[in-house]
């Protein structure tokens, strides 16, 4: 499955993150009463909000302006690249989240008036420490799309690191996508393939950053190269 599909297909995150992305708008400067209600009590927000009469530009810009809030793009970023995060340098950090952060809001922009037109019914909540589990579906005309979204307490409230859409982890699938194109070269490597992929709006990252099997075959030794 191509880097497209993982952030914007139909049973893929493209919708849900409309929906995780969109949670931070008006979200509340004081915690609620528990993770499920935090995330009730903001989608009922958002729904509103995206049912006004304003143009998708504003809308857009409002729910850019708040992502932070509710969404954890540092710790997504660090649950992503896994053991690579501890050997890359500060500024290597930075410059991956601000790219991971565009990623993600290219793959909700597109999907904000689905969610729109969307109902959710929430299926429970289950609690461990400071971590914390919201199970819903989001249930559209002719399609249910089972969510659970995966928090962690943090001083500003229940923050969101990865959303689980039909049993496939959004943070599991990038995971193995950025190793594979690490493994095959390079860390920095990955960095250009992310920059190429918001610049040139291709359809999906493998066309950035090809395996080394698409590549430019070596000369052979024989053939004087």
């Amino acid at each position: 499955m191509n880097l497209l599909k993982k952030l914007s297909g139909r049973s893929g995150p493209g919708l849900i993150m409309a929906l995780a992305i969109s949670l931070s708008l008006g979200a509340p400067a004081v915690m609620a009463a528990g993770p499920m209600e935090d995330v009730k009590n903001l989608i009922n927000e958002v729904q509103n909000v995206l049912q006004t009469k304003k143009d998708k530009a504003t809308r857009l810009r409002l729910i850019e302006q708040s992502a932070l809030r509710r969404l954890d793009y540092q710790e997504m970023s660090k649950r992503c690249l896994e053991k690579t995060w501890d050997t890359i340098s500060q500024a290597q950090r930075h410059e991956f989240i601000r790219l991971f952060t565009q990623l993600l809001r290219a793959s909700y922009a597109d999907k904000l008036d689905d969610f729109a037109k969307c109902t959710v019914t929430y299926q429970g909540e289950t609690q461990n420490g400071d971590a914390a589990e919201v199970r819903i579906v989001v249930v559209r005309p002719n399609d249910k799309i089972p969510v659970r979204f995966q928090l962690l307490q943090k001083p500003q409230g229940w923050m969101i690191h990865d959303l689980v859409v039909e049993d496939v982890s959004l943070v599991g699938n990038l995971r193995t996508e950025f190793d594979r194109i690490i493994r095959s070269s390079s860390f920095t490597a990955l960095l250009k393939c992310m920059q190429l992929k918001l610049q040139a709006n291709l359809a999906d990252l493998q066309e950035a950053c090809p395996s080394p099997s698409k590549a430019s075959p070596k000369p052979h030794p024989d053939d004087g190269g």
